[in-house]
């Protein structure tokens, strides 16, 4: 079974960097439920592309099981649909702010995780999955009239519209590790720090079709989906799954800060 969505690629690294006290916070409280939907891969549409299933709540944020589907590796996106339409985030225009997230998996011992593998080449479920799987900011703008859904490299202006922390992600292993406590993933909107569908840094300049800082900035200043992305190796967002029931992942807090 193949997964239509994206490519991409994987790094390691620490962003450092300074944001003042102001923070918008996205889906906090009562309202979290509303906002924010898991979007995962299913047999409702043949798993040929993510639909909306619900998260749960848990204290001021959200939740949902990793483990799905048998053990399948289906939890693609945990996203707030369109940021347009939520009072004070000035119709999506985030220029000269950051992504913060404070994100934990607390998971039986022994829990394995493990992501879709869209080659169709890997060790785990029949070659559609391997082992691992990490997490990342996401973002995406308002889509340009005339781009088609799906990924078309022949358009990289359209690929240009979805954007990914880059190098900054933590592995879910790792995530899980750190129990309760977990982590929080923090990146500025700037185009050194994220990365397109097509696997184009924002700093990216080189490409005749595509100028992609013009786009990144482009894309920051009219931003409609916004949230956190699962995946592995290059398949950024075809989904990450656990080996066993009660593997939850929370999003504790999800807010955009103004960076210094």
């Amino acid at each position: 079974m193949k997964k239509l969505t994206l490519i991409g690629i994987l790094v390691l690294a620490l962003v450092v960097f300074t944001t003042s006290a102001f923070a918008q916070r996205i889906g906090g409280g009562k309202h979290g439920l509303d906002l924010w939907e898991i979007m995962t891969y299913g047999p409702e549409n043949g798993y040929t592309v993510p639909i909306s299933y619900p998260v749960t709540k848990s204290g001021g944020g959200v939740a949902f099981d990793l483990y799905i589907h048998g053990g399948s590796p289906d939890r693609a996106m945990l996203v707030v649909e369109d940021l347009t339409e939520i009072k004070g985030f000035h119709g999506g225009n985030l220029t000269g702010k950051a992504l913060s997230a404070k994100i934990a998996i607390e998971a039986i011992p022994g829990t394995t995780f493990m992501y879709f593998n869209n080659d169709g080449t890997g060790t785990l479920q029949d070659g559609w999955a391997d082992p691992g799987g990490f997490v990342r900011l996401y973002f995406n703008k308002v889509n340009t009239e005339g781009c088609p859904t799906g990924w078309h490299p022949d358009r990289p202006d359209c690929e240009a519209q979805y954007w990914w922390s880059n190098p900054l992600h933590i592995d879910l292993p790792d995530l899980a590790a750190l129990g309760k406590k977990g982590i929080k993933l923090e990146v500025p909107l700037d185009p050194e720090f994220w990365s397109d569908r097509d696997g184009h840094m924002g700093t990216d300049t080189t490409s005749n079709a595509v100028n992609h800082t013009d786009a990144f900035n482009a894309a920051v200043a009219n931003v409609k989906k916004i949230g956190l992305s699962f995946g592995g190796n290059g398949w950024w967002a075809f989904g990450c799954g656990a080996s066993a029931p009660g593997a939850v992942f929370k999003l504790n807090s999800f807010e955009v800060k103004k960076v210094h």
